[in-house]
């Protein structure tokens, strides 16, 4: 039933094929987890082709739903941590039949091996890079700042919680108030530079 599901005829959806670069054997019957594993790689990275228009609709359903106007959020805003692990997974799901190195459920293994096989340059790729880890940490900080994993908008600038966030996330100096402005700087190249590379890649949102 599974198998069927999960097919090139079957009733998975686009986002769900996506969702499967992630599956991978953690515990239990290891000959049934790479039996899985196999057959998410025959149906992910099968070469059937891939729905872009469909998945941008997705991701703009997102943005609808999940940003409020006038609110940045690290994961769900244009040039958040979304659109780096879905611009990643876009392409493995688009060569990853030919390029057996795409087929790693690791977001930064995967962007190597796209640098490696020339889908897209070193310089975007290293842009990538340093954003993801960079907003990675920061969502890491929310966290801890706000002792919770789901509110992940970011403060205004100018308040004390944005301050505390700057020096959680390694922006201390003795004047917290510059630490916060270069944290706001950082965070604003990152995402312009995110939401370029997704734009320029796929299209805009």
């Amino acid at each position: 039933e599974v198998c069927r599901y999960y097919s090139p005829t079957g009733l998975a959806a686009p986002y769900e094929r996506q969702a499967l670069i992630k599956l991978r054997h953690i515990a239990g019957d290891a000959t049934l987890g790479h039996r899985l594993e196999t057959y998410r790689d025959s149906f992910v990275y099968g070469g059937a082709p891939w729905d872009i228009p469909t998945a941008l609709d997705l991701r703009k359903q997102q943005l609808q739903q999940l940003v409020k106007p006038g609110q940045i959020n690290v994961k769900y805003s244009q040039g958040g941590v979304i659109d780096i692990e879905y611009a990643v997974q876009y392409l493995q799901v688009m060569h990853g039949h030919k390029r057996p190195s795409l087929r790693t459920p690791n977001t930064l293994q995967a962007l190597a091996a796209l640098v490696e096989a020339g889908l897209i340059t070193r310089a975007d790729g290293e842009s990538l890079r340093k954003a993801y880890v960079f907003t990675r940490t920061l969502i890491d900080g929310l966290r801890m700042v706000r002792g919770n994993a789901k509110d992940l908008v970011l403060p205004p600038p100018d308040s004390e919680e944005f301050i505390f966030l700057a020096r959680r996330v390694g922006y201390a100096t003795d004047d917290w108030q510059a630490g916060a402005r270069h944290l706001q700087a950082d965070i604003e190249q990152h995402m312009k530079a995110t939401q370029a590379f997704f734009e320029r890649t796929f299209g805009p949102l």
